[in-house]
């Protein structure tokens, strides 16, 4: 029997979305964290799990684009969503890790409301993904996660102004505005990045359509 280095009928697709499902579940934890700050220790250590599995399978992923000819579509889409989707995964870890290090008092409305609309993104561009495989047009999801995003946008503007309006003369104040800043602009990134990855699949849809 002839034996072949290259293996046939790698499932692209299927581990695309396994990842999808592993982006959802990180961002269903941190909206735990911030509907529930109790929970942070817990879901901080889940979203570190998570975080590794899917580290492991985006290096699988890397692994047999290298050793595959054929694939479901064009290699560099592949690698590109694989990217988009662990980028996204490790900045929702990021917010995460922030919020168990800084352990602040209270959550703020805006994190929290962003951290909702970054679950309702995850969970379009997980529709996203198996719309690309089974090659139906992704133009109605795209509109929605645009507008979680605007929304984003606003409670992003929103939280920032807040803290630029507090008194700032006692230190542990300034150190709570600048903790919170960071946090904030991991949101902007984690949203940013949510959001390249919808551009992504929606570009390979056009692509293969």
């Amino acid at each position: 029997m002839a034996f072949s280095l290259f293996p046939k009928n790698i499932h692209f697709f299927e581990m695309l979305n396994r990842q999808s499902g592993i982006l959802k579940e990180a961002a269903a934890q941190l909206t735990r964290i911030m509907d529930d700050f109790s929970c942070v220790d817990n879901a901080c250590k889940t979203v570190t799990l998570i975080e590794a599995d899917a580290d492991e399978l985006s290096r699988e992923i890397a692994r047999q684009l290298s050793q595959t000819f054929i694939t479901p579509i064009d290699r560099e889409d592949i690698y590109r969503l694989n990217l988009a989707q662990e980028d996204s995964i490790n900045l929702i870890k990021a917010i995460a890790s922030r919020m168990r290090l800084y352990g602040f008092e209270y959550i703020r409305f805006p994190a929290r409301k962003m951290a909702q609309k970054i679950q309702a993104m995850t969970e379009i561009t997980a529709e996203m993904i198996c719309c690309l495989e089974s090659k139906h047009d992704v133009a109605a999801q795209l509109r929605k996660l645009k507008g979680f995003k605007i929304e984003c946008e606003m409670l992003f503007s929103t939280g920032l102004a807040e803290l630029h309006d507090l008194e700032s003369g006692d230190t542990k104040e300034v150190i709570n505005i600048m903790r919170w800043t960071q946090v904030y602009d991991r949101f902007e990134m984690a949203i940013e990045r949510i959001d390249d990855l919808a551009d992504a699949i929606e570009e390979v849809v056009l692509k293969n359509a």
